[in-house]
């Protein structure tokens, strides 16, 4: 390696330090809101129009990890673009950073889903309560570059998975409000704690 290599690679290595220690500023508040907003509206008309929404703990799993998905995806969205914004330069490694974290703790969850709702549909009860303990996993691994009152919405996360687990675990069965409150509360949580990390950096 010469000396050209030999600077590149600490120059690379010194960006992935500094990321590492840096707040991520790529997820918007605005949308993280929408998306416990979207979680928050679904409850209620679940609640009110259950045949509607499906009234079987199956139906209940497909549609919070529809839920899940569809809000996941806004935030990445939002996130790619945000981060050019907010990190310039910095963007890429920052970005390399959150999804080391974010794509392994999704892509357990989908694995998990697919596999319970294609071949052990019984046992879609278990389904919200482990994405919700999942979602608890990925605050605490970002705790780094995140403000530091996450670990509040990340304990929320992990105890409301572990006590959805247990409760329709007990009844075999799932409800709009095991399902979806917690991702509202948590979801606006988050926004607030993005929200005030902006306004006092």
């Amino acid at each position: 390696m010469n000396d050209i290599e030999k600077a590149i690679a600490d120059i690379s290595d010194i960006r992935s330090q500094l990321a590492a220690s840096t707040k991520f500023r790529g997820y918007a508040p605005e949308v993280v809101a929408l998306a416990g907003i979207a979680s928050l509206l679904i409850v209620i008309a679940a609640a009110l129009w259950p045949q509607a929404f499906g009234p079987s703990s199956f139906d209940q799993a497909l549609l919070w990890g529809a839920v899940l998905l569809a809000s996941g995806l806004t935030i990445l969205i939002e996130a790619l673009s945000r981060a050019r914004l907010q990190h310039g330069g910095q963007a890429a490694a920052m970005l390399r950073g959150a999804a080391r974290v974010l794509l392994p703790v999704t892509l357990t969850g989908a694995v998990i889903g697919y596999g319970v709702l294609a071949h052990a549909p019984a046992a879609a009860w278990v389904l919200p309560g482990a994405w919700q303990m999942l979602i608890g996993v990925a605050i605490f691994a970002s705790y780094a570059t995140m403000p530091p009152g996450i670990v509040w919405p990340a304990l929320w996360y992990l105890a409301s998975g572990a006590l959805v687990i247990v409760v329709a675990g007990s009844t075999g069965m799932l409800t709009p409000l095991m399902c979806g409150g917690p991702f509202a509360l948590g979801h606006l949580t988050i926004a607030w704690l993005l929200h005030r990390e902006g306004l006092h950096p």
